[in-house]
Parts: structure tokens; sequence; C-alpha cells
């Protein structure tokens, strides 16, 4: 809840513009007085402001009413902008609202990963939808010079590589409620999901380049690769222990390769160790995290090897930007160190994504979200001896505009049927 003198200035601030641009007073004020419960506008207040003779002092006299109205005049006269077709005017009290919202939001847990009863809780949790007013849809939605365009019903393709069994590294056990959790995350955000179980390096290689091909990338808003398994400084590893370099992965969805994508976000969740540092502190602050292990073993703790030189691909008919523009890659861990999972409940990285995407993606684009999975994974503790091992995730963006995923709104804010 807002206090007292952070909703009065958001009417304050705005006074001006409210009292030039309202266009009828009237049908604000009728809204305010018909359409709230209880009323914001009650009789007296109705009369006192039919009394004032010039729309200009209608308005000052409704303004100095709400002011002494309580912190619900923000929403609802918001609301009657909406429905007064009040646009511009609504645009001044919707970053307000949306600030508020995002305050609102539930504070994670203490300590990460959580406790096994609240994990479970959580897991429950239902992706939070957007109806096509909230005030993140209302500023954001249309605003395609700063936001990348989701309106497809079907938002787009995700690919999910699950790599479990090795043939001589240690087995990756908890996996698959990543796995689980991910599939269900991301059909609930309307994406199309289709997984793939246990791959070599050059299945790994193979199939991608595949799914970059296929005809379903034609109608996609938006591509999502995600990776869970073993990994080395070189690059994410198949079940055979071969590597595959990231870059190998996402240079197959560049323009050149893959037109269809042309400036259109390509987003990279990646599940693996990047060599074998493990960051210890001692001593230990907190409660140490026993069923925590090390995601992969490679042997190098320096990072990815950059690509050769050489020369550059000639630019494709349908490139209008930088082949490396609209990508953003985010990993579990820095370069040359280890990824954490519990065996019991999935990795520290994945967990966060699924929590944090499924409880703020309705107020919160792709990158300011990213940050709050780093934070969240930088509060998990593996326990050793006196002291215990953390990390942290990391991305790395090239993306041009923000990433919404507007959750349960399509076309022109539709509404998807099964979020009424």
């Amino acid at each position: 809840m807002a206090n007292e003198e952070e909703w009065k200035d958001s009417i304050r601030r705005n006074y001006s513009f409210f009292k030039d641009n309202i266009a009828d007073p009237h049908d604000v004020v009728q809204y305010l007085f018909g359409q709230t419960n209880p009323p914001i506008i009650t009789h007296d207040y109705l009369d006192e402001i039919k009394a004032e003779r010039t729309p200009s002092k209608q308005v000052e006299k409704m303004l100095d009413i709400l002011l002494i109205r309580g912190p619900m005049v923000p929403q609802c006269l918001f609301d009657a902008f909406v429905e007064t077709h009040n646009e511009e005017c609504a645009k001044k009290l919707a970053p307000y609202l949306l600030a508020q919202e995002k305050h609102a939001l539930k504070k994670t847990t203490s300590e990460w990963p959580p406790l096994h009863e609240e994990h479970f809780d959580m897991k429950k949790v239902p992706v939070t939808y957007l109806k096509p007013n909230d005030p993140c849809c209302f500023l954001q939605y249309n605003n395609t010079d700063e936001v990348y365009s989701m309106r497809r019903k079907r938002r787009g393709l995700v690919y999910l590589i699950n790599n479990e069994k090795f043939d001589d590294l240690p087995r990756r056990y908890g996996t698959e409620f990543d796995r689980d959790d991910l599939a269900k995350l991301f059909t609930d955000l309307y994406f199309e999901v289709i997984v793939h179980d246990n791959l070599t390096a050059e299945e790994i290689r193979k199939n991608t380049e595949s799914i970059s091909k296929c005809d379903k990338i034609k109608d996609c808003d938006c591509f999502i690769f995600i990776i869970l398994t073993h990994g080395d400084e070189k690059g994410v590893c198949g079940i055979d222990g071969e590597s595959v370099p990231v870059s190998t992965l996402t240079e197959m969805f560049e323009p050149n390769n893959c037109p269809e994508l042309n400036e259109k976000p390509k987003v990279f969740l990646i599940q693996a160790c990047r060599g074998d540092k493990k960051q210890k502190v001692c001593p230990s602050g907190g409660p140490g995290e026993n069923g925590s292990q090390g995601d992969g073993s490679g042997d190098h703790v320096d990072g990815m090897n950059a690509s050769d030189g050489g020369w550059e691909l000639g630019i494709s008919a349908t490139q209008t930007v930088h082949s490396k523009s609209d990508f953003l890659v985010a990993y579990s861990t820095p370069e040359g160190s280890l990824s954490w999972r519990k065996m019991d409940a999935g990795s520290w990285f994945m967990q966060a994504i699924v929590w944090v995407f499924k409880s703020e993606s309705h107020v919160k684009d792709l990158v300011e979200m990213l940050g709050k999975v780093n934070d969240i994974v930088s509060k998990g503790k593996a326990k050793s001896g006196w002291g215990h091992y953390v990390t942290v995730s990391k991305y790395e963006s090239s993306l041009r505009k923000k990433l919404f995923f507007f959750p349960g709104i399509y076309g022109d804010k539709k509404v998807h049927t099964d979020c009424i």
C-alpha cells in the first residue's frame, strides 16, 4: 500500500496536465460516481463538482476532492481515464501504478534453494496473467519503438535439451525437475515447447540446426533455446562428453542462417558448468545446502574460447541489423566456474527463472527479471566443511528493445480464454 504522500504526489505532479487535457470531466466524474465500489465520488461531491461553471473548474474541484479520498484514488482514476478514452491522462498515472505493482510482488525466500516444503508451495503458484488495461500492458504493449512485438497467440518456440545420463560423466540427478518445470512455465506463457532428452554433441548440433530451419520458426515472435547439461570452458556437453561451443548454437539463428528471426528476440538459457572453479566463503554465514552438486566436470578454468578471426559473412537480403543483434544468452554461472543443482529439486538457476518468470513477467521485462534471478542465485549456498560455495548467474545481451512476455494477452489486446 502506498504511503500518504506517494499516492497524492501521483495526482499533484500531473494536476496541470489533467486540468488541460481531460476531454470531458463529466464522463470521468460519472465513472468515479457510478463504477467504483465504494464510490470515490459521492452524491454530495458530485453536486459540488457540477456546481462549478467551467470544465476547467470542474476538473480542479474533482482533483481537490480526490486528494482527500485515500490511496485507492490513482487506480480508480486510471480506470476512469481508460474507460472514458482519456489515454494520455492514463499514461501519466500508469508508471506510478506499475511501480506499486512491482513493490507489492512477493519477496523471495531468505535462502536459495528454498526449503523443501516452501519450494513445493512455490511450484504450485501459477503464472500471473495480465488484463488488457493493466498498467504494464497499457504502457508497453503497443510501444513498438522500445518493446519487441509479442502479439501472436502462440508466442513462439522453445527448444529444450535435457541431458541427464552420460556415457562417462556423472548422472545429472534432479534435472528432470528443471525440464518439467520449464516446459510448464513456457507452455503457460503460450510458447510451443519441444523437448529432447539425452543428446550427443552431434545430435545437439544437428537437431538445433533443424529447429532453426523448421517451418514453425516463421510464426515466432520470439525463440528460446534452453539446455540442461554438463559443461566446461569450451561449451555445453553432449552425453558423449564432447563439447559444443555456445557460439556454434547461437550462430544458427543469426539472420544469414535463420532470416525468419531477423530483428526478433532470441534467448539462450544455459544450465551448465563453464569450468571447475569453486568460490568458497568462510566462515559460513548461514545454513549450508547439503543436496547440491556441481553441474559438470570440466578440467579447465578459463572462459570459453573466443572465435577465430576471418572474413565476415556477407549480409543477406533479409538482414536489417547486425547479425549479433537481438540475442540474450544467460548462463547459470560465470566463466570458469561450476554451476550448482539440488538433486531433489533442480538447479539453482533454472528454478529461480521458473519462480521469477511465473510471478513477475506480468510487470517486468526479461532483463529486469534476470537481474532478480542473479540476486536469487547469489544467495545459494553449497555446504563444504567449515564454509560454503557460492556462485551467481550472468547474462550477455544485444537486445535492442525490452522483451515483455505479456502473459495472457495476444493480438489486439485479446485475452486467452483460459485466463479469464
